[in-house]
C-alpha cells in the first residue's frame, strides 16, 4: 500500500520529525508513505491513503472523488479550519458552545465586556485577543483579518484537549495557564494528563462521530456558570504533549490505524 502525507511547506519545516515517524512507524505495516509539500502533489499518482496535514480541504476533497481514502476527511477539514463553520456545525447539533459573532471590519463594537476576539482560520491561540473597551476593540482589529469571531469569555486560562483516534478517546490533557487566559501548550501553558468525567467523555465522542473524524483534537472549555463548552476542534492536531507528559506513542499508533482501515478499504481481513 502506498499513501502520501501532505503538508503546507512552512508545517513541514516545524514538523519533520513527527512526518519521518509517521512514515517509519507506517512501514512497520506494510503503508508506505511518501511526504510532500502542496507544491509537490503529483497529479498522476492515485494513492491507496492520504494523510493531509496541509489543513487544505480541496486537496481531500480530490483525492476523494477519485475514491481514495482521506485522513482527515474534506468535511473534517473544511468545517474545523474555520472557526465560524465550526460554531455553527456544534450548535446545528445542539452541542454546548460559547456565545459567538461573526465580525468584519465594518461591525460596530460590541455592547458587552470582556470579549474575546479571533481570526476564524487561527490555530494555536496565535491572534487570539483578550478585549476590555471599545477603544480596545478598535485597535484589536486593525490586526485581525476582514472576518474574525468575537466570543464570551469562558474560565481563563483552562482547558482540555481530548485527542480522538478513529472516534474514540485516545488521551485526555489538562492545559492551564497562570500568566495568560489562553492555556495552548505552545504558547507557554502547563500540562498533565487527566481522566475524563462522563460529561467530557460523551460530549468528545459525540463531536467526533457528527464528523466521521480520525484523529482530532477537541477542547473543552469551562463555562463560568458550571460545564463544559467545546472551543475548538484542531484537524491537523499536534501530539508534543503526549510525548512530554505521557508513555503514549500517537504517531505508532496513528500508523497502525491507518494502515488497518486502509487494508480494510482494499479487502484485506
Amino acid at each position: 500500500m502506498r499513501g502520501l502525507l501532505i503538508y503546507q511547506p512552512e508545517d513541514l519545516v516545524r514538523n519533520q520529525w513527527f512526518a519521518q515517524e509517521l512514515c517509519k512507524e507506517s512501514a512497520q505495516y506494510g503503508l508506505e508513505l511518501l511526504t510532500v509539500t502542496t507544491g509537490q502533489l503529483l497529479p498522476a499518482f492515485v494513492p491507496d491513503v492520504v494523510v493531509n496535514r496541509s489543513r487544505d480541504s480541496a486537496i481531500s476533497r480530490h483525492y476523494e472523488t477519485m475514491g481514495v481514502r482521506c485522513c482527515n476527511n474534506a468535511a473534517v477539514t473544511e468545517i474545523t479550519n474555520d472557526k465560524w463553520l465550526t460554531h455553527q456545525f456544534l450548535q446545528q447539533h445542539g452541542l454546548p458552545v460559547a456565545e459567538t459573532c461573526l465580525h468584519t471590519q465594518s461591525t460596530p463594537p460590541p455592547p458587552v465586556y470582556p470579549v474575546i476576539c479571533k481570526p476564524v482560520d487561527g490555530h494555536g491561540g496565535a491572534g487570539v485577543r483578550l478585549v476590555d473597551s471599545p477603544d480596545a476593540y478598535l485597535r484589536c482589529k486593525e490586526d485581525l483579518p476582514q472576518r474574525f469571531l468575537v466570543q464570551q469569555p469562558m474560565v481563563f486560562g483552562w482547558d482540555m484537549r481530548i485527542y480522538m483516534l478513529g472516534g474514540t478517546v485516545y488521551a485526555a490533557m489538562l492545559r492551564t495557564s497562570q500568566t495568560d487566559f489562553r492555556s495552548n501548550f505552545s504558547l507557554g501553558g502547563a500540562a498533565e494528563p487527566v481522566l475524563l468525567s462522563a460529561e467530557a467523555q460523551q460530549l468528545a465522542e459525540q463531536t467526533a462521530a457528527l464528523f466521521s473524524a480520525d484523529f482530532v483534537g477537541i477542547d473543552l472549555l469551562r463555562h463560568p456558570q458550571g460545564g463544559y463548552v467545546i472551543g475548538e476542534i484542531e484537524d491537523a492536531v499536534g501530539c508534543r504533549m503526549l510525548y512530554q507528559y505521557t508513555e503514549l506513542q500517537p504517531v505508532r499508533d496513528l500508523a497502525a490505524y491507518l494502515a488497518k482501515k486502509t487494508d480494510t478499504l482494499h479487502g484485506v481481513p
